[in-house]
Protein backbone atom coordinates (compact mmCIF):
# COMPACT_ATOMS: atom_id res chain seq x y z
CA UNK A 1 0.00 0.00 0.00
CA UNK A 2 2.80 2.42 0.90
CA UNK A 3 5.91 0.69 -0.47
CA UNK A 4 9.37 1.64 0.76
CA UNK A 5 12.06 0.27 -1.55
CA UNK A 6 14.59 -0.70 1.11
CA UNK A 7 11.93 -2.80 2.88
CA UNK A 8 10.87 -4.65 -0.29
CA UNK A 9 12.11 -7.99 1.04
CA UNK A 10 11.05 -7.31 4.63
CA UNK A 11 7.29 -7.87 4.65
CA UNK A 12 6.91 -7.47 8.43
CA UNK A 13 8.54 -4.05 8.35
CA UNK A 14 6.47 -3.04 5.33
CA UNK A 15 3.25 -4.20 6.98
CA UNK A 16 4.00 -2.08 10.05
CA UNK A 17 4.65 0.93 7.85
CA UNK A 18 1.36 0.38 6.00
CA UNK A 19 -0.56 0.22 9.26
CA UNK A 20 1.20 3.30 10.66
CA UNK A 21 0.38 5.41 7.61
CA UNK A 22 -3.26 4.35 7.67
CA UNK A 23 -3.51 5.40 11.33
CA UNK A 24 -1.52 8.63 11.07
CA UNK A 25 -3.21 9.97 7.94
CA UNK A 26 -6.57 9.91 9.74
CA UNK A 27 -5.25 12.61 12.09
CA UNK A 28 -5.86 16.06 10.61
CA UNK A 29 -2.84 17.40 12.51
CA UNK A 30 -0.53 15.22 10.38
CA UNK A 31 0.51 17.17 7.28
CA UNK A 32 2.90 14.63 5.81
CA UNK A 33 4.55 11.26 6.44
CA UNK A 34 7.89 10.01 5.15
CA UNK A 35 10.50 7.33 5.84
CA UNK A 36 14.12 8.35 6.31
CA UNK A 37 17.26 6.65 7.64
CA UNK A 38 19.82 4.51 5.87
CA UNK A 39 19.42 3.67 2.19
CA UNK A 40 19.50 -0.07 2.84
CA UNK A 41 17.77 -2.27 5.41
CA UNK A 42 17.86 -5.77 6.83
CA UNK A 43 15.86 -7.74 9.38
CA UNK A 44 17.56 -5.85 12.22
CA UNK A 45 16.72 -2.38 10.89
CA UNK A 46 14.38 0.00 12.63
CA UNK A 47 11.86 2.28 10.92
CA UNK A 48 12.49 6.02 10.95
CA UNK A 49 9.17 7.74 10.36
CA UNK A 50 9.04 11.51 9.92
CA UNK A 51 5.73 13.27 10.58
CA UNK A 52 5.18 16.87 9.49
CA UNK A 53 2.98 19.11 11.60
CA UNK A 54 2.41 22.74 12.49
CA UNK A 55 3.97 24.41 15.50
CA UNK A 56 0.52 24.69 17.05
CA UNK A 57 -0.11 20.94 16.81
CA UNK A 58 3.33 19.73 17.90
CA UNK A 59 2.63 19.55 21.64
CA UNK A 60 -0.73 17.86 21.27
CA UNK A 61 0.68 15.21 18.93
CA UNK A 62 3.42 14.48 21.43
CA UNK A 63 0.87 14.31 24.25
CA UNK A 64 -1.27 11.80 22.31
CA UNK A 65 1.70 9.64 21.28
CA UNK A 66 0.85 6.52 23.29
CA UNK A 67 -2.78 6.50 22.15
CA UNK A 68 -1.61 6.83 18.54
CA UNK A 69 1.04 4.12 18.88
CA UNK A 70 -1.46 1.65 20.34
CA UNK A 71 -3.66 1.98 17.26
CA UNK A 72 -0.79 0.77 15.10
CA UNK A 73 0.07 -2.42 16.97
CA UNK A 74 0.79 -4.23 20.21
CA UNK A 75 3.57 -2.51 22.15
CA UNK A 76 6.39 -4.34 23.92
CA UNK A 77 8.00 -1.11 25.20
CA UNK A 78 7.97 2.61 24.45
CA UNK A 79 9.83 5.75 25.46
CA UNK A 80 10.01 9.44 24.59
CA UNK A 81 13.54 10.64 23.98
CA UNK A 82 14.42 14.08 25.27
CA UNK A 83 16.51 15.14 22.29
CA UNK A 84 15.69 15.06 19.52
CA UNK A 85 11.92 14.80 19.80
CA UNK A 86 11.63 11.15 18.84
CA UNK A 87 9.12 8.69 20.24
CA UNK A 88 10.56 5.18 20.20
CA UNK A 89 8.21 2.19 20.16
CA UNK A 90 9.16 -1.50 20.12
CA UNK A 91 6.29 -3.45 18.59
CA UNK A 92 5.12 -7.01 19.16
CA UNK A 93 5.01 -9.68 17.85
CA UNK A 94 7.75 -9.11 15.29
CA UNK A 95 9.93 -7.02 17.62
CA UNK A 96 10.45 -4.09 15.27
CA UNK A 97 11.61 -0.70 16.54
CA UNK A 98 9.59 2.21 15.14
CA UNK A 99 10.74 5.82 15.61
CA UNK A 100 8.13 8.57 15.40
CA UNK A 101 9.83 11.89 14.67
CA UNK A 102 7.64 15.00 14.59
CA UNK A 103 8.91 17.80 12.38
CA UNK A 104 7.51 21.31 12.68
CA UNK A 105 7.01 23.00 9.32
CA UNK A 106 8.91 24.50 7.64
CA UNK A 107 11.42 21.71 8.05
CA UNK A 108 15.12 22.43 7.82
CA UNK A 109 16.35 20.73 4.65
CA UNK A 110 19.58 18.74 4.34
CA UNK A 111 21.05 17.12 1.20
CA UNK A 112 20.27 13.61 2.48
CA UNK A 113 16.55 14.45 2.47
CA UNK A 114 16.69 13.83 -1.27
CA UNK A 115 16.51 10.13 -0.43
CA UNK A 116 13.50 10.09 1.90
CA UNK A 117 10.44 8.11 0.84
CA UNK A 118 7.28 10.18 0.52
CA UNK A 119 4.29 8.21 1.86
CA UNK A 120 1.62 10.82 2.53
CA UNK A 121 1.77 14.39 1.26
CA UNK A 122 -1.66 15.95 0.67
CA UNK A 123 -0.34 19.52 0.50
CA UNK A 124 2.95 18.83 -1.30
CA UNK A 125 5.27 19.72 1.58
CA UNK A 126 7.41 16.58 1.33
CA UNK A 127 7.67 16.81 -2.46
CA UNK A 128 9.07 20.32 -2.02
CA UNK A 129 11.59 19.09 0.57
CA UNK A 130 12.84 16.36 -1.77
CA UNK A 131 13.06 18.73 -4.74
CA UNK A 132 15.07 21.32 -2.80
CA UNK A 133 17.31 18.65 -1.26
CA UNK A 134 18.32 17.39 -4.71
CA UNK A 135 19.50 20.91 -5.54
CA UNK A 136 21.81 21.07 -2.53
CA UNK A 137 25.46 20.12 -2.23
CA UNK A 138 26.69 18.46 0.95
CA UNK A 139 29.72 20.68 1.40
CA UNK A 140 32.26 20.33 4.19
CA UNK A 141 31.43 22.78 6.95
CA UNK A 142 34.96 24.07 7.39
CA UNK A 143 34.16 26.22 10.41
CA UNK A 144 32.63 23.25 12.23
CA UNK A 145 35.44 20.90 11.22
CA UNK A 146 38.06 23.41 12.35
CA UNK A 147 36.38 23.69 15.75
CA UNK A 148 36.37 19.92 16.20
CA UNK A 149 40.04 19.62 15.24
CA UNK A 150 41.07 22.21 17.83
CA UNK A 151 38.93 20.47 20.43
CA UNK A 152 40.54 17.15 19.48
CA UNK A 153 43.95 18.52 20.45
CA UNK A 154 43.09 20.59 23.48
CA UNK A 155 41.08 17.67 24.87
CA UNK A 156 44.34 15.76 25.28
CA UNK A 157 44.88 17.76 28.47
CA UNK A 158 41.63 16.44 29.97
CA UNK A 159 42.50 12.86 29.09
CA UNK A 160 46.02 13.11 30.49
CA UNK A 161 44.78 14.60 33.77
CA UNK A 162 42.30 11.74 34.19
CA UNK A 163 45.12 9.27 33.74
CA UNK A 164 47.37 11.19 36.12
CA UNK A 165 44.71 11.16 38.84
CA UNK A 166 44.03 7.47 38.38
CA UNK A 167 40.42 8.13 37.26
CA UNK A 168 40.66 5.23 34.87
CA UNK A 169 36.97 4.72 34.13
CA UNK A 170 36.79 8.35 33.01
CA UNK A 171 39.96 7.86 31.02
CA UNK A 172 38.37 4.82 29.35
CA UNK A 173 35.46 7.05 28.29
CA UNK A 174 37.96 9.55 26.92
CA UNK A 175 39.49 6.88 24.70
CA UNK A 176 36.08 5.97 23.30
CA UNK A 177 35.33 9.69 22.80
CA UNK A 178 38.52 10.11 20.81
CA UNK A 179 37.92 6.98 18.73
CA UNK A 180 34.49 8.36 17.83
CA UNK A 181 36.13 11.65 16.91
CA UNK A 182 38.15 9.82 14.26
CA UNK A 183 34.93 8.47 12.77
CA UNK A 184 33.39 11.96 12.89
CA UNK A 185 36.33 13.36 10.94
CA UNK A 186 36.07 10.56 8.38
CA UNK A 187 32.37 11.29 7.87
CA UNK A 188 32.88 15.05 7.56
CA UNK A 189 35.74 14.72 5.09
CA UNK A 190 33.76 12.19 3.02
CA UNK A 191 30.74 14.55 3.09
CA UNK A 192 28.38 11.88 4.31
CA UNK A 193 25.74 11.72 6.98
CA UNK A 194 27.33 11.17 10.41
CA UNK A 195 26.21 7.84 11.90
CA UNK A 196 28.90 7.21 14.52
CA UNK A 197 29.95 3.52 14.35
CA UNK A 198 26.94 2.38 12.31
CA UNK A 199 27.87 0.38 9.21
CA UNK A 200 31.48 1.39 9.71
CA UNK A 201 32.72 -1.74 7.98
CA UNK A 202 31.07 -0.53 4.78
CA UNK A 203 32.59 2.95 4.99
CA UNK A 204 36.22 2.36 5.95
CA UNK A 205 38.77 0.04 4.41
CA UNK A 206 40.26 -2.96 6.20
CA UNK A 207 43.45 -1.17 7.29
CA UNK A 208 41.51 1.63 8.97
CA UNK A 209 39.17 -0.81 10.69
CA UNK A 210 42.12 -2.83 11.97
CA UNK A 211 43.72 0.27 13.45
CA UNK A 212 40.47 1.33 15.10
CA UNK A 213 40.17 -2.12 16.66
CA UNK A 214 43.64 -1.72 18.14
CA UNK A 215 42.32 1.43 19.84
CA UNK A 216 39.95 -0.65 22.00
CA UNK A 217 41.41 -0.97 25.53
CA UNK A 218 41.95 -4.49 26.86
CA UNK A 219 41.99 -3.39 30.48
CA UNK A 220 41.88 -0.29 32.70
CA UNK A 221 45.59 0.12 33.35
CA UNK A 222 47.33 3.41 32.63
CA UNK A 223 49.68 1.60 30.26
CA UNK A 224 46.84 0.15 28.21
CA UNK A 225 44.88 3.39 28.05
CA UNK A 226 47.94 5.31 26.91
CA UNK A 227 48.60 2.58 24.32
CA UNK A 228 45.13 3.04 22.84
CA UNK A 229 45.49 6.82 22.81
CA UNK A 230 48.77 6.36 20.94
CA UNK A 231 46.90 4.27 18.35
CA UNK A 232 44.27 6.98 18.00
CA UNK A 233 46.94 9.61 17.40
CA UNK A 234 48.61 7.26 14.91
CA UNK A 235 45.32 6.93 13.02
CA UNK A 236 44.91 10.71 12.94
CA UNK A 237 48.46 11.24 11.66
CA UNK A 238 48.23 8.44 9.08
CA UNK A 239 44.79 9.00 7.59
CA UNK A 240 43.48 12.44 8.54
CA UNK A 241 46.11 15.09 9.21
CA UNK A 242 47.19 15.78 5.62
CA UNK A 243 43.61 15.78 4.36
CA UNK A 244 42.80 18.38 7.00
CA UNK A 245 45.95 20.39 6.28
CA UNK A 246 44.96 20.63 2.60
CA UNK A 247 41.83 22.46 3.77
CA UNK A 248 44.08 24.80 5.77
CA UNK A 249 42.34 23.71 8.98
CA UNK A 250 45.18 22.01 10.85
CA UNK A 251 46.26 24.12 13.87
CA UNK A 252 49.99 23.41 13.53
CA UNK A 253 51.33 25.34 16.50
CA UNK A 254 48.56 24.39 18.93
CA UNK A 255 48.69 20.76 17.84
CA UNK A 256 52.49 20.66 18.22
CA UNK A 257 52.32 22.09 21.75
CA UNK A 258 49.54 19.73 22.86
CA UNK A 259 51.23 16.64 21.42
CA UNK A 260 54.49 17.59 23.16
CA UNK A 261 52.53 17.98 26.40
CA UNK A 262 50.88 14.59 25.89
CA UNK A 263 54.19 12.79 25.30
CA UNK A 264 55.89 14.49 28.24
CA UNK A 265 53.08 13.71 30.68
CA UNK A 266 52.87 10.11 29.44
CA UNK A 267 56.54 9.61 30.31
CA UNK A 268 56.01 11.14 33.76
CA UNK A 269 52.87 9.13 34.56
CA UNK A 270 54.28 5.82 33.31
CA UNK A 271 57.74 6.56 34.76
CA UNK A 272 59.40 6.10 31.39
CA UNK A 273 62.99 7.15 30.78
Amino acid sequence: MYPVEKFTNLPKHQALIDKAVEVLKQDSRVKGIYISGSKTADEFSDIDCGILCTKEDFDSLKKDRLETAKKIGEIKAESMSLFPFVYVVFYEPDEIKFDFSWEVMPKEIRPDHAHITNLYDPEGHIATIIEKAWQMDWDINEEELGHYIKHFHIGLSYTVLKLARGELWDAYDCVDFYRKYLVKFEDMLAQRKPENYRRLEQKLDEKKIDLLEKAIPKDLSREELFRTMDVILEYFDTYLRERIRILDLYPDEQAKRMLEYYQRKKKEILHLD
